[in-house]
């Protein structure tokens, strides 16, 4: 892997950067403290950060797109992480490309075009009130009724899921079959209407809508239906949703959050004055914020080094399962030494330090506890399965 950014990409990270921290960062704090974001509000920011990249960038140039990397993908990510990670994580699930691509063809160009100009939010609903990490699980149930598959089942925890106007949906097609019965299924809103039954507000991560999604007798046109789960590709050729994609953004996410833990907490100790002489003079400052930085550039190099295969076109399960799950729980650290740096400031909504560590505690359970990331490294590399 090649550790140097392109010209073009130091260019997209340091413009995204000013950008951010001039028109982002100073409503993050009193506007996450608020709870979700409408999808009005959502639509607003999309269209203010599109010009970057964000939201639609992944798109290919058929489709209007830039035909974004992921690696840079990444880097547009975790600086609007270091800015705003509510935001952040709503942004990167809201273009729901994956999805879309999952579409027949005859829908796909007028959704693509939806989001293309910034006017469509997607989710991908897989957990249910009963069903987490165990996928082969899912009770949700697609049946076959002439032209359409008939969708029954209830989606819980669902990223984006109160403001979507389009959904991926794991249902099982046959229960007999178990893991192998789970398929994908698009689901438009517009077209095929289900209910948003509850808004969550979380921990962390609040302005992020998450909440859950009931279907019931939901007519969905027959072709919207993919192959199976783990293995649904598009048209195109390309995985509609791999889990390796959101676990490495999600690890891009922690970097951006610690990272913006350090910049705050190098800037206090700086200027904060105890015994005559600022804290950054004390020893044990001075490890608290060295153990943060390396921390930090480890979860980062795991984070791009999952990027870095996938735009490889190379399997990464283990390496995206290992970013996820190292670079969240370092989050966490990082956030609550950043805390210890700020004594008492840290504890307050004056300042975004607490907003961090909430942020990157929320951060170690989506698309896979640490738990489970640490069974998939396990299982991968050592060829034994502790689940199935």
């Amino acid at each position: 892997m090649d550790f140097q950014l392109t010209e073009e990409q130091q260019l997209l990270k340091a413009n995204a950067r000013a950008f951010l921290e001039r028109e982002i960062a100073p409503v993050a704090q009193e506007r996450d403290s608020r709870g979700p974001l409408t999808r009005e509000e959502a639509i607003g920011f999309i269209k203010q950060l599109m010009p970057f990249g964000y939201y639609n960038g992944g798109l290919s140039a058929e489709y209007g797109g830039s035909g974004l990397d992921r690696k840079t993908t990444g880097i547009l990510h975790e600086e609007l992480s270091h800015a705003w990670a509510g935001l952040a994580g709503t942004i990167l699930m809201a273009g729901g490309s994956g999805g879309i691509m999952a579409a027949p063809e005859t829908r796909r160009k007028e959704l693509t075009e939806r989001v293309r100009v910034g006017e469509a939010i997607g989710a991908g609903a897989i957990s249910e009130p009963n069903t987490g990490s165990n996928a082969s699980g899912i009770e949700t149930s697609a049946t076959l009724d002439g032209d359409d598959w008939v969708v029954n089942g209830t989606k819980a925890w669902i990223s984006n899921g109160p403001i979507c106007d389009h959904v991926l949906v794991a249902v099982q097609t046959d229960r007999a079959s178990g893991r192998a019965g789970v398929r994908w299924i698009l689901v438009e809103k517009e077209v095929s209407p289900f209910a948003v039954t509850r808004s969550n507000r979380l921990l962390g991560l609040r302005a992020w809508p998450n909440g859950e999604l009931s279907f019931q007798d939901c007519r969905v046109p027959l072709q919207n239906l993919r192959g199976p789960a783990d293995a649904a590709r598009s048209a195109a050729g390309r995985r509609v949703w791999s889990f390796e994609i959101p676990r490495s953004m999600l690890a891009v996410t922690a970097a951006g959050i610690a990272q913006a833990a350090i910049d705050a907490s190098i800037s206090y100790a700086r200027e904060r004055q105890q015994f005559g002489r600022p804290i950054a003079a004390f020893q044990l400052v001075q490890e608290m914020i060295a153990d943060m930085i390396i921390e930090t550039e480890a979860a980062r190099l795991l984070a791009y080094q999952a990027l870095d295969l996938l735009d490889r076109g190379e399997d990464c399960s283990w390496q995206a399962a290992a970013a996820k799950a190292y670079a969240t729980e370092m989050a966490v650290r990082a956030t609550s030494k950043a805390i210890e740096v700020h004594g008492a400031m840290g504890l307050t909504e004056d300042l975004p330090i607490e907003r961090y560590f909430r942020d990157a505690r929320a951060l170690t359970i989506p698309d896979g506890t640490t738990e489970i990331q640490k069974l998939i490294v396990g299982r991968v590399r050592t060829g034994v399965q502790a689940f199935t």
